[in-house]
């Protein structure tokens, strides 16, 4: 038989057998694994060993019933009143931009909504009493028939707190302070890694955070639980931009929540790290405790490495927060 390249071979098999030149060109490109829910136009999409970008599936009306555009700003957001809410990273505050002031009739001065200027930490309770961590991006509710609170990625407790405005209350919707990794589940269970910054949707019940460098988390605020699951790569897009106040940048996101990354094939690493030990668990925090049983003596589990070693295989990889210069 004559060699023949890729796309000559194909035409050939074309006049010849539909079926058997579909099977060529799969076995070819290395896709693999099982077609998921999704259900992406490009069915290469939902392959697992597929990890290129998934953009030209977004926005299709009437395809994707779960479809949304949520605003997403970064470290300033504005309320419906013309308001100015900021994170400060540095001081460890949100801060609160009235309209005017008795001295100017434009955003001037800032008051401190919630933390105290210098004084890191991590509590819960009283907008005055609480305290925060580096916190990087803030998002707020914009609708009227839902409660006015503001949502803030505390990036060094890697966590995910919640204010609300009518009790001057903070508290924690998901992860664990000083507990980082990459784990989906109910929002006390679930563990973040550095979140930067977040977007919701118009009516307050979902919540997407950038997190892990590169990871989208989606929150259902809706659920008791606040369910946290990781989305596949590609699944929000920026869709506009725009300018307020001169400098305050905003963005409107599209995403795809049923978009998740464990249906479209993507390995979703649950991993932990321990503070307090020498051990890096990767896992379910159980794994990080002794063993000593014949069969699952410490000496024998892959997934329980020393700290130098996980540290040199960390080094490999991307920054995982975006900010580290900033501090």
């Amino acid at each position: 038989m004559e060699p023949c390249i890729l796309f000559s071979c194909v035409a050939s098999f074309q006049r010849a057998s539909w079926p058997l030149a579909a099977l060529l060109v799969t076995s070819l490109v290395g896709v693999t694994g099982k077609f998921n829910k999704p259900g992406f136009q490009n069915r290469y999409y939902q392959s697992s060993s597929y990890r290129g970008s998934r953009v030209l599936e977004h926005n299709q009306s009437g395809r994707f019933e779960q479809y949304m555009e949520v605003l997403w700003p970064s470290q300033a957001a504005v309320d419906e009143n013309g308001r100015i809410w900021v994170v400060n990273k540095r001081s460890h505050e949100v801060l609160l931009i009235e309209t005017a002031s008795r001295y100017v009739p434009w955003p001037a001065f800032f008051t401190e909504y919630s933390g105290k200027a210098g004084m890191n930490g991590y509590v819960d309770g009283s907008r005055l009493k609480a305290r925060f961590d580096g916190p990087s991006g803030i998002v707020l509710t914009t609708s009227s028939t839902s409660s006015f609170r503001l949502y803030v990625t505390d990036s060094n407790n890697h966590v995910i707190r919640v204010l609300d405005y009518k009790s001057g209350r903070v508290g924690t919707i998901a992860g664990a302070r000083g507990d980082q990794g990459l784990k989906d589940g109910p929002g006390d269970m679930a563990r973040f890694r550095y979140p930067s910054n977040l977007g919701m949707n118009a009516a307050g019940s979902n919540l997407f955070v950038l997190d892990n460098g590169s990871k989208i988390r989606h929150i259902k605020l809706f659920l008791k639980s606040r369910y946290v699951t990781t989305l596949v790569g590609g699944a929000c897009r920026a869709v506009s931009r725009w300018t307020v106040y001169s400098s305050i940048v905003l963005r409107r996101v599209g995403c795809h929540p049923d978009w998740t990354a464990s249906e479209a094939g993507e390995k979703v690493l649950d991993a932990s790290f321990v503070a307090d030990g020498d051990l890096y668990c990767s896992g379910h925090l159980a794994t990080c405790a002794p063993r000593n049983h014949p069969a699952l003596a410490d000496r024998l589990a892959p997934q329980l490495l020393t700290k130098q070693y996980a540290l040199g295989q960390l080094a490999l990889r991307p920054p995982d927060n975006p900010y580290a210069d900033l501090r």
